[in-house]
């Protein structure tokens, strides 16, 4: 048989110890040199000996060998354990802790789905790029999908698997006399571990037409793996530590909270004085940790969920709604437990002095963000209102301080789902309110206080770190803007650049484009076990306290405060801490990516039933497949596809962000204003197409 570099990779991965060029010779000339058999030929010793100094040098290349002088070793074991991610083309790629990447081709997946646990063998290594194939499926990270029927018969069906990379399919039998179903009809299914008619075998577990928006939410569910509900927890039925020689009232206090109309769960409310010297803020946040004791099954859930999940009008919560809408939320006229911190800031928005304090506070008003800004905005006067006068006074304050020293503010106004008998009928912006700005400042200033307290006690504790932008990021952000005119130093103090171009664009018909661009600039936030600081809010000390309702590390943070306050040894140790800002990062950014999906599920509902109208919208982005459009009076946004342009042969010049005919020069650049057609959504794909008007 001929030789091949996998016999290499093979022989060497059956090695222990060093070895050299020679002893892979030896092996291979002694079975693959010799007569020709079963009609194939074999290959000459110089043969052989170029394939494997070819694949010695590729393996060392890859850096799965270390070589001194004649002298190899493995660098690394040649069998590997991982989480497999598929690609669109089927192929796979599976990380090792070392951050070492193995490709795996489809046809060596052995049938592996997308974030399965494989393991698998090392096959080779091209160009640095190292190969292997999987050998066994360890877990399967899910077994159920949406599915979509494309071919049926009396005694099956074959469904196309929606949300799958790769273009899966499966099958089922049919043997229950039902009628067969309709090409395109859409069914939940359940994947078995064995074949039937040649593709893996699935079970149905209930079927829909492609029409009906009930099986959205549980598509999403699904796909990104968002829990169920809560089970039931004995230590709910405990009461909570309420410390009461430790807790301070603050019932004295005029208190609101301030939060969306649909809220269910308050878990910050605010309280000020206003004095000659400036102001003191009151922050309470509901004591969580009051009710659910660290180590506890409850605590292991919520460590598990690492967030709640809000998607439309439903809710998941973290915690159980026992606790998250009744006995820890901030409800108003209810007594409930606090931790509060209080800030004594001076008129120029500078802290003077803080303080913690485990807390009972009584709510006097619950606000939503449009009835507060109301009574700010409006002519009414009493006690409400100069309330909240004064905490919007101090709000513009610090925010224009954090700008000052170096904070970005970013105009991508959040989007809001429209609902009427629980269908969506709108997808709106959120406009922006002055007692949005009240939240967020007093928010922000409690975040950075008690993060300072916590790092400069020494103590082990969660933060939540922003990094710099990367410098490769700079230079293409620089290109860009230098296509709309802007100018922009990718040098120098990067805050005060970034925010100059924010300044200039502002109230433009590209604000929202440029804005866009500098956040994807942004390197993504998490969370750490060392206050590296926050490069977005310009600040050296943040961290996440304000909302253990709903994050797992807020809760994290309340209980190392606490062992602060008490002088008592912290409740985490360092390494504990860093396996829940790995988990806790990684449960926000599946969380991000639910949301991110029912919005997209949700506008190709909305605009089915507007193929053919005209739009204006901007130009948002450019691929080698086209450019995207993001409409101007609806958050929607869907793509031009090359297809769609049929006056010239266009190309796609990524590095400049534009799309440009060949023949006539057209172009369409990003933040150029365009008229399209919508052509088509396809709500399966979760994608939208234009065509220019």
């Amino acid at each position: 048989m001929p030789v091949t570099s996998k016999h290499v990779v093979s022989f060497i991965a059956g090695l222990n110890g060093d070895f050299t060029r020679r002893d892979i010779t030896a092996e291979l000339t002694r079975h693959h040199v010799g007569p020709p058999k079963g009609g194939r030929k074999s290959h000459s010793p110089e043969r052989i000996a170029a394939i494997i100094d070819r694949t010695l040098e590729e393996l060392t290349d890859a850096g799965l060998l270390k070589k001194k002088r004649n002298t190899y070793s493995k660098a690394i074991p040649f069998l590997f354990e991982g989480r497999i991610r598929i690609t669109g083309r089927g192929n796979g790629i599976v990380r090792l802790p070392d951050d070492d990447e193995i490709h795996v081709s489809a046809a060596s997946s052995a049938g592996a789905h997308n974030n399965d646990l494989v393991r698998g063998s090392i096959t080779g290594a091209r160009k640095g790029v190292i190969q292997g194939a999987v050998d066994a499926i360890i877990e399967r990270s899910r077994t159920s999908y949406f599915a979509r029927v494309i071919h049926g018969t009396r005694d099956s069906v074959i469904y196309a698997l929606m949300d799958a990379p790769g273009n899966r399919e499966a099958c089922s039998a049919r043997n229950d006399g039902s009628p067969v179903p309709r090409v395109g009809d859409i069914a939940m299914v359940r994947l078995e571990e064995d074949a039937y008619r040649g593709r893996q075998r699935c079970s149905v577990i209930s079927t829909f037409s492609p029409d009906d928006e009930s099986y959205d939410l549980e598509r999403v569910f699904i796909k990104h793996g968002v829990p169920g509900p809560h089970g039931n927890y004995p230590e709910l039925d405990e009461p909570p530590e309420l410390d009461e020689k430790k807790r301070k009232s603050y019932a004295h206090l005029f208190t609101i909270t301030i939060d969306g109309k649909d809220a269910k769960d308050f878990d910050d409310a605010i309280s000020l004085e206003k004095n000659r010297s400036g102001f003191t803020l009151y922050v309470h946040i509901a004591d969580v940790s009051a009710y659910v004791r660290k180590g506890s099954p409850l605590d292991r859930e919520a460590l598990s969920r690492g967030t709640s999940y809000y998607l439309g009008n439903a809710v998941v919560p973290m915690i159980p709604e026992q606790l998250s809408n009744d006995l820890c939320s901030l409800r108003e006229g209810t007594d409930r437990l606090s931790m509060t911190v209080e800030i004594d800031i001076d008129r120029h928005g500078s802290v003077r002095d803080r303080r913690f304090h485990r807390g009972v506070i009584l709510v006097d008003h619950r606000l939503t963000y449009e009835s507060a800004d109301a009574l700010i905005r409006g002519p009414e006067k009493g006690t409400l209102r100069v309330a909240l006068d004064d905490m919007y006074q101090l709000a513009s304050v610090l925010n224009a301080r954090r700008l000052r020293e170096g904070s970005l503010e970013l105009n991508l106004t959040d989007q809001s789902l429209v609902y009427e008998n629980n269908v969506v009928t709108d997808i709106k912006y959120i406009e922006r309110l002055k007692s949005h700005l009240i939240i967020e400042e007093f928010m922000l200033s409690a975040n950075v206080v008690v993060s300072r307290a916590l790092r400069e006690s020494g103590r082990p504790s969660l933060y939540r770190n922003h990094d710099e932008v990367s410098p490769d990021s700079l230079l293409l952000l620089r290109d860009f803007l230098r296509q709309l005119g802007i100018a922009f130093r990718a040098s120098g103090n990067t805050t005060a650049s970034i925010q100059h171009v924010l300044e200039l664009v502002k109230g433009k018909d590209i604000e929202h484009v440029v804005n866009l661009v500098i956040l994807k600039s942004l390197m993504q936030a998490n969370y750490g076990v060392t206050p590296d600081g926050h490069f977005g809010l310009g600040f050296r000390d943040y961290t996440h306290f304000t909302s253990p309702i709903r994050r797992y590390p807020d809760l994290v943070v309340h209980r190392c405060l606490k062992a602060l306050i008490d002088g008592s040894p912290s409740p985490y140790a360092p390494e504990e801490l860093a396996v829940i800002a790995e988990k806790s990062s990684e449960t926000e950014r599946i969380a991000q990516a639910a949301e991110r999906d029912f919005r997209r599920i949700k506008s190709c509902r909305l605009m089915k039933g507007r193929v053919g109208e005209e739009f204006t919208g901007i130009v948002s982005g450019v691929s080698r497949y086209g450019f995207y459009v993001t409409l101007k009076d609806i958050p929607v946004e869907g793509m031009v596809p090359l297809r769609a342009l049929t006056d010239d042969y266009y190309l796609v010049m990524e590095d400049d962000f534009t799309v440009i005919g060949k023949r006539h020069g057209k172009r369409f650049r990003m933040g150029d204003s365009v008229r399209v057609k919508l052509t088509g959504v396809e709500i399966e794909r979760m994608i939208i197409d234009f065509e220019p008007a």
